[in-house]
């Protein structure tokens, strides 16, 4: 059966994937108590005695003089690193094997263990910041400067002249016989979906009462601006902000703030390709270039496609995450983007091909760093419920992505500033990594162990272990602040397999930021990264 037979049974298998990873832990010694009563035990680690230190400077090639008698960051590049491998036991890299009863579940672990260039890692405090307008302006002029604002649905309305245009579009459609000129198909009947006379219909209907010109309204980006739609003033809206922002150089960009439940804080900047601009995606390349390997350009095309190096787009991202004033903010990760036009605002039935793909950018993944030590990125935002019926109030991720081209920014994503608070423990104990890896493999078992009820097989192939921060709080006594805390999270891939009547289907899942399990350093427990506990 060929590999990606067809686009719908990705995000299924996808779908799954995550709700397996969600389902309900059964009672299990592995599983230990994560709310703030558990954040209270956490414990200084006590200073090693002497003959202690020098076991451990053997074992990892730091002397005394290296790593400081009072405990204090190792000065030797490399060195606290090390001898925070030798604490916990972590070794360089991680081979293993299990499954479950049938066979049908497989983890397959070969693995590099990464460590943050630190000696110790601490618990500290952080809360919400305030979306004030003291933050909006220093968005606005790190990003945009002096550039002119415009009122978004002022400045993209359409006009007469735009709906006559569209109406003569569509009935050369009609003239021609191509009644599905963007690739909707039929549905189960027969029927086609996408109805060109409705569309004509309601285009010469809009067209009566659209404007003759479109008036580009200046803003100012701020919450409360009275808001319009087709019908007129549709009152305030203090809850977000949509712009259209003109640089000097004539690039434009969509510029949107908006603060609602799990996002007290949303920040998006897309760069307008042509007056159409939701038309074109980025999506990430190691995705497509799984899902689409004959269309996909290789590594190499990409490289010369960008015109830039991962270097030269970090340098231009870090002035604009310089200009925004963030302690701590530092480059994380990094992955390769591929942009694409749909065709008639929908992706044709044919799936993606190369002759949609339009353009190639490298996207930044910025977190804090703390001591030496990162938050480590991940592709969950958090926030999530436990269940639709909930009406608990969330938090998600502080999250800063700029994806940069050979043309500048292209787009930025801002989520959710932390105000990073106190140091509530200093050196906080960490469990020995044997005990995290025998957590690691039981519970990989346990949480997915649901998933060969819907697939064939499924092989886990975790790649890379690391060590670093993750934010953890609790929703029902306290949504607006919480707790970074050290965490494991096992990154890789899996494969699947899914049989039906219809024939056999093969997938992956090939996510570079998917963590698949994540483990409290601190006391073992497992975390939910959507749920953020």
């Amino acid at each position: 059966m060929r590999r990606n037979t067809a686009m719908g049974w990705i995000w299924i298998l996808a779908a799954a994937g995550l709700l397996a990873g969600c389902a309900k832990t059964p009672e299990d010694s592995l599983v230990k108590q994560k709310g703030a009563s558990s954040m209270d035990k956490y414990q200084e680690a006590t200073e090693p005695a002497a003959e202690e230190k020098e076991t451990v400077a053997a074992g990892s090639g730091i002397t005394e003089a290296d790593s400081g008698s009072s405990g204090e960051a190792a000065s030797t590049e490399g060195a606290a690193r090390e001898a925070l491998r030798a604490r916990l036991q972590a070794p360089e890299q991680v081979t293993s094997e299990v499954q479950d009863a049938t066979g049908k579940l497989k983890i397959l672990t070969d693995a590099v263990v990464e460590l943050p260039d630190a000696d110790r890692l601490s618990t500290i405090a952080v809360t919400q910041h305030p979306f004030d307008q003291e933050t909006i302006d220093r968005i606005t002029e790190a990003f945009f400067g002096d550039a002119v604002i415009y009122d978004e649905y002022a400045y993209t309305q359409m006009t007469k002249a735009d709906y006559q245009k569209r109406i003569e579009e569509l009935k050369g459609y009609v003239a021609e016989g191509n009644l599905d000129p963007y690739g909707y198909g039929t549905d189960e009947n027969g029927n086609l979906v996408y109805d060109i006379y409705k569309s004509i219909e309601a285009a010469e209907q809009n067209m009566e009462s659209a404007p003759e010109s479109r008036e580009e309204r200046e803003v100012h980006p701020q919450f409360g601006l009275a808001i319009e739609d087709e019908k007129g003033s549709a009152g305030i809206d203090d809850t977000q902000f949509a712009g259209i922002v003109c640089m000097p150089d004539g690039t434009k960009y969509v510029y949107r703030l908006s603060r609602y439940g799990s996002m007290p804080m949303e920040v998006s900047i897309k760069k307008m390709y042509s007056e159409e601009y939701w038309s074109y995606l980025w999506s990430d390349y190691n995705s497509m270039r799984s899902y689409y390997p004959d269309e996909t350009p290789s590594e190499e095309e990409l490289q010369q496609e960008l015109g830039i190096t991962v270097e030269e787009a970090a340098s231009l991202a870090d002035e604009k995450v310089e200009k925004l004033g963030l302690s701590g903010m530092e480059l994380n990760a990094w992955d390769y983007q591929i942009q694409w036009k749909e065709e008639g605002g929908m992706m044709s039935n044919s799936g993606y091909q190369r002759s949609l793909m339009t353009d190639a950018g490298i996207l930044l993944h910025y977190t804090r760093e703390l001591d030496g030590v990162p938050v480590t990125y991940t592709e969950d935002y958090g926030g999530a419920l436990e269940s639709m019926d909930s009406e608990m109030e969330t938090w998600s991720y502080e999250r800063l992505d700029i994806l940069v081209t050979d043309e500048g920014i292209a787009e930025v994503e801002f989520l959710n500033q932390y105000d990073i608070g106190e140091v509530q423990t200093q050196n906080v104990e960490l469990l020995p990594f044997p005990e995290i890896k025998e957590i690691y493999e039981k519970m990989m078992l346990i949480q997915n162990a649901d998933v060969i009820n819907y697939e064939s097989a499924r092989t886990y192939r975790i790649n890379r272990i690391a060590l670093g921060y993750s934010r953890i709080y609790e929703p029902e006594t306290a949504s607006q602040s919480g707790l970074l805390v050290p965490v494991w999270n096992f990154f890789g891939s899996f494969d699947s397999r899914y049989e039906d009547e219809t024939g056999v289907y093969d997938d992956s899942n090939v996510l570079q930021y998917q963590s698949y399990l994540t483990v409290n350093a601190v006391d073992g427990s497992v975390i939910d990264l959507g749920l953020g506990y």
